[in-house]
């Protein structure tokens, strides 16, 4: 979640928004969020045991430190046990990091919508169909010669900066528009659910 500070209180809360809520719902799906500063963020993972661990967008890595420390551990921790990933945004942005790629700086993609060009190949071909108009609230991405090993981009902006990447083996999957929000392609949601229900479903 994100790291807010709240009007007339000195104290950092967690918030996440309602766009969220109203999404996995009509998805069927139940939120669990995540605070952060859990003493073990793996413990708390296995305690609630979901199906998906979402990253979500909202801050730059490097803005709260609680938060990133809480995600990195999560995520780590659902690498090793196997559990599926989707990366939103600044949760893709880390999925990058994570394996050792770079972030740089973009233009004309903070508040706004533009097209994507998707790779010709199935299954992507079958959720996103070659090009599709997405939202886009981001001032800093990924580039192609800047993507981390092991993982593979499936879409690309005009300037070749990748907005949708998966891991070759592992079932982790990034998008850098907002699937929650009002501009999001409908494929967002079958190939969300093909995610969840087969894993690495690319291979």
């Amino acid at each position: 979640m994100r790291v807010t500070q709240a009007p007339d209180y000195k104290e950092p809360r967690d918030t996440i928004s309602h766009d969220w809520v109203q999404w996995l719902s009509r998805l069927d799906a139940v939120p669990l969020p995540v605070p952060n500063l859990v003493l073990s963020p793996a413990r708390h993972l296995d305690g609630l045991a979901p199906d998906l661990l979402v990253l979500t967008g909202g801050d730059d890595p490097g803005d709260t430190p609680e938060r990133d420390a809480t995600e990195r551990a999560l995520l780590s921790h659902a690498l090793q046990i196997g559990m599926p990933v989707l990366g939103v945004c600044r949760g893709m942005q880390l999925i990058n990091l994570h394996f050792g790629g770079a972030l740089g700086p973009v233009s004309g993609h903070a508040g706004g919508r533009h097209a994507l060009s998707v790779v010709a190949t199935e299954p992507w071909q079958g959720h996103y169909y070659g090009r599709v108009t997405v939202n886009s609230f981001h001032h800093q991405g990924v580039k192609a010669t800047d993507l981390g090993t092991e993982l593979a981009a499936f879409a690309h902006d005009r300037d070749g900066n990748v907005e949708g990447l998966y891991h070759r083996t592992q079932p982790v999957m990034g998008v850098m528009w907002h699937p929650e929000r009002s501009g999001a392609p409908e494929g967002d949601a079958s190939a969300f659910a093909r995610l969840i229900a087969n894993g690495t479903f690319w291979t």
